[in-house]
């Protein structure tokens, strides 16, 4: 490995690893609307708007996906479970690889560690994010 690809690895390592940390720092994110977990969660990757043009993507190995097209490349439908348990991951699907994104579900499950709603917070932050993608997609895909 070369060493500015592997600078590049580990630019993006530390980039998800602090993205992280306030999840990390029992950070509470109740009340909060999908468009705000995304914004703080998912658009140093995905972008503002969703079309995988965040000021992270250019230094990943892996094309960062346009969310706002998923509707489109799945025939006219919104892949519901799909985007769910991708943003969840801790389901991997080895046919597609390696996982590059953050592993979601355990991220938000580490908020409250010792919380028995844990894990229906932690449902409900997902579905929070898969409503607001859902909502992001290409108007001719609705």
């Amino acid at each position: 490995m070369t060493g500015s690809v592997r600078a590049y690895s580990m630019l993006g390592a530390l980039m998800l690893a602090s993205a992280l940390v306030p999840i990390a720092g029992a950070e509470d994110l109740t009340g909060r609307a999908g468009a705000q977990l995304y914004k703080e969660f998912c658009a140093s990757c995905h972008g503002e708007t969703g079309h995988g043009d965040g000021p992270v993507a250019s230094s990943l190995k892996v094309e960062v996906p346009d969310l706002t097209r998923l509707a489109i490349r799945h025939g006219g439908n919104f892949p519901t479970e799909r985007v769910r348990a991708i943003i969840d991951g801790r389901t991997t699907m080895p046919p597609h690889g390696t996982r590059a994104m953050p592993v979601w579900g355990l991220a938000f499950g580490a908020a409250v560690p010792n919380d028995p709603g844990n894990e229906y917070r932690t449902q409900g932050f997902i579905a929070l994010l898969v409503d607001y993608v859902r909502s992001i997609q290409h108007r001719d895909a609705r």
